[in-house]
């Protein structure tokens, strides 16, 4: 009897620790998906959060702004912005950032692209929480200094002096050098912890209307080269600072010269009208004759520069001189109180 009893009370216990770890189990299940769910929902809200700001910033020019989102991590690749696990593709979406945005205070800030009339906005995105270090005092230097928005955690040296470099616990450091060979320099002490690829490096050769972009990484204490690429004008060349890699940097350069090579295609039209126009002056008449080929030159090295990997530099080289052309032509139009090219 006293056997059956105990058998009894054993079972009993039993029964309670399986039903107990059973109603535990359900009640983590159920915290569990509703934290997923509203993780997920966070998520969501802020890509749409993220969706405005890129729809509104957009059509702006020359204009910055610090906005407040929520304390998350946004991912940022060629053509699509991520949340966590919520994801959304952009075609031909142009915004220069980091590859990784984190906290909750992020700049935005618009420059218009020009070569040499304007084609598109850029968009140009960044953390307060990424340090931008720029290396020099050339006139170069304090433009594009003067370029960034103030809301940017930046600093100025006129020279690569390690000593004065701090770490500021920043998850991410960049440098922007003005023609300095990047390879040999080696890291700063106060940086030497940080993971690789953590802190970049950005040696820039040229001036504020074309040049080459060398790109850099850190490993293991040193600076190592991570490709090349070119730029036209200022706003080609901030989005190279704040693009972390020359592919990041060249997807979006290829959406560009898309919206540029459409937009010479309307400008070739609107001269071929001018020009077979009966009523133009023969001074019209010229400027407009002397543009065409400049316009069809500009429009065939867009639409090879959207189209191919790496940038070319010939074609860059095309557009910028038959830029610098076109300005000319479009000036002459002007002295003769003609209709205007661009």
């Amino acid at each position: 009897m006293k056997n059956k009893k105990a058998f009894e009370i054993q079972f009993n216990w039993i029964f309670v620790l399986i039903a107990g770890a059973a109603i535990l189990t359900i009640f983590a299940l159920v915290i569990f998906k509703q934290k997923s769910l509203s993780e997920s929902s966070t998520n969501s809200i802020a890509l749409r959060s993220i969706e405005s700001v890129v729809a509104g910033t957009s059509v702006s020019t020359d204009v910055s702004s610090l906005i407040t989102v929520p304390d998350l991590s946004i991912e940022v690749d060629c053509g699509k912005i991520s949340i966590g696990k919520i994801s959304k593709q952009y075609p031909r979406l142009v915004l220069f950032s980091p590859l990784s945005i984190k906290g909750n205070k992020i700049i935005a800030q618009t420059l218009s692209f020009s070569a040499p009339y304007k084609s598109s906005n850029l968009l140009f995105m960044t953390s307060q929480q990424i340090k931008y270090i720029l290396i020099g005092d050339s006139p170069l230097i304090k433009s594009i200094n003067k370029s960034l928005p103030s809301e940017i955690n930046k600093e100025n040296f006129s020279s690569y002096d390690q000593s004065k470099i701090r770490n500021s616990n920043n998850y991410k450091v960049r440098f922007v050098f003005d023609n300095v060979d990047v390879s040999p320099l080696g890291l700063p002490p106060s940086l030497l912890k940080m993971p690789d690829g953590d802190v970049t490096a950005l040696k820039i050769t040229g001036n504020s209307d074309k040049g080459a972009v060398d790109f850099y990484e850190n490993k293991a204490g040193s600076f190592v080269s991570k490709g090349t690429s070119y730029y036209i004008g200022k706003a080609a060349l901030i989005g190279a600072i704040y693009a972390d890699t020359a592919e990041h940097y060249e997807c979006n350069m290829k959406n560009v010269f898309v919206r540029h090579g459409i937009v010479t295609d309307i400008y070739f039209s609107r001269t071929t009208v001018l020009n077979n126009d009966g009523s133009m002056s023969l001074e019209c008449k010229q400027a407009y004759s002397n543009s065409l080929p400049l316009i069809s030159n500009i429009e065939s090295a867009s639409k090879n520069l959207a189209g191919t990997s790496p940038l070319s530099q010939t074609d860059i080289g095309r557009i910028t001189g038959a830029s610098e052309s076109l300005s000319i032509q479009n000036k002459e139009a002007q002295k003769f109180s003609c209709p205007m090219i661009y």
